[in-house]
């Protein structure tokens, strides 16, 4: 009797330390998961889309940085743009036999398959940055466009938007088509296309707005699928002098022009001191105010710089990812947020604004910063 009651002891001893075991094993799976899941792992669960850049080093090397910014890129993020290797510079680098009838033979098919390629191996939304814009254009175009008629600038812009949109057709999810075509509270006039607005074309049409408006015509017979957007920075706050023309223009564009214009990018690259409740707020009353018309109002290109001179800390900075993140993302009409580089080492930031830097949730060494985890608190509390 006492050998029975001696194992079933045994037994129950047995049982309970392997269950303590197992908790054991649960909770230290758990603090695993938490430092291994990715920002996607969170986003995918709120229907949304967390992003970020592949700059010009990685595209062309992907073990750059011994490999660590490849996988920071397809271990955290489900959408990714490039930063310049889609742009016309790129694209067309090579003047077209005929440049008022572009063939798919003129433009760099690889750059864009080598985007196409990596963005769907890791089941990430892909966004094409840009169709027109004024800035890196090939050198040819710099010296040819500013002799062209309205016609001419017409042809060509048409001809390069239905090849490169009907190229991508089924690939690229949405598009920049028009990027950063506004100065304060007016139209960009130092472009190579501002002979349209003083010049009519072969219809008698003259102006930006109906230039513009064909720009989204094209792209849109070239994939009836794709997003189309236009693309800014400075525009995100709602009230302003930019951001008042911006909305006043989009909307135009769709209802007086039957543009079919689907959303507005907002860039997003903010000064750490000058994102406050009030600003972060402002931007949210942006992204209703699109919604109302039925806008779509995705984050494009976000980074938050700390400069010489700032007090803030990378605790405040956290506190502003993790309200923008929160504010953007709490709305039905803001899809994708798009971070403008995965880390300090490699973002804009540092060659463009002196004394200025921090800017991303990842440092120098790739690890995370409290401004990642500002973010992840915001995914999750969607």
């Amino acid at each position: 009797m006492k050998c029975k009651v001696l194992v079933i002891l045994a037994t129950l001893l047995l049982i309970s330390c392997s269950k303590d075991s197992a908790d054991e094993n649960i909770i230290h799976n758990k603090e695993i998961d938490e430092i291994t899941v990715g920002l996607k792992t969170y986003a995918i669960e709120k229907g949304k889309f967390i992003g970020n850049l592949m700059r010009d080093g990685m595209f062309d090397n992907l073990q750059v940085n011994n490999g660590l910014t490849d996988n920071l890129l397809k271990t955290e993020y489900n959408a990714l743009v490039l930063g310049n290797k889609m742009k016309m510079s790129n694209l067309l680098r090579t003047r077209p036999q005929d440049p008022f009838n572009i063939k798919i033979g003129d433009i760099n098919t690889a750059n864009i398959d080598k985007f196409i390629a990596y963005a769907d191996k890791y089941d990430m939304r892909k966004r094409g940055h840009v169709m027109i814009w004024y800035n890196q254009i090939p050198s040819w175009l710099k010296i040819e466009a500013p002799e062209w008629s309205a016609q001419q600038i017409y042809d060509f812009s048409k001809s390069y938007i239905l090849v490169l949109s009907s190229y991508c057709k089924g690939k690229i999810d949405e598009w920049d088509v028009i990027n950063e075509a506004i100065v304060n509270n007016g139209f960009r006039e130092d472009t190579w296309y501002k002979i349209v607005n003083t010049q009519a074309n072969s219809n008698g049409e003259i102006g930006y707005h109906n230039y513009f408006a064909y720009l989204f015509k094209w792209a849109r017979l070239g994939d009836p699928n794709v997003e189309l957007f236009y693309n800014d920075y400075n525009i995100e706050a709602f009230g302003t002098s930019k951001n008042n023309f911006m909305r006043t223009f989009v909307k135009k564009l769709k209802s007086d022009y039957s543009a079919p214009i689907d959303g507005v990018g907002l860039q997003s690259h903010f000064k750490i001191n000058l994102t406050t409740n009030d600003f972060i707020s402002r931007v949210g009353k942006t992204i209703d105010d699109l919604g109302e018309s039925n806008f779509i109002a995705n984050i494009t290109e976000l980074d938050i710089r700390i400069c010489n001179g700032d007090t803030q800390t990378l605790e405040d900075q956290k506190k502003a990812y993790k309200n923008i993140v929160s504010t953007a993302f709490s709305r039905d009409n803001c899809k994708t947020i798009l971070i403008w580089g995965p880390s300090d080492n490699d973002s804009w930031i540092n060659s463009h604004f002196e004394g200025c830097g921090q800017a991303t949730p990842h440092d120098e060494n790739f690890n995370r910063k409290p401004a990642y985890f500002g973010i992840q608190e915001a995914l999750m509390a969607l």
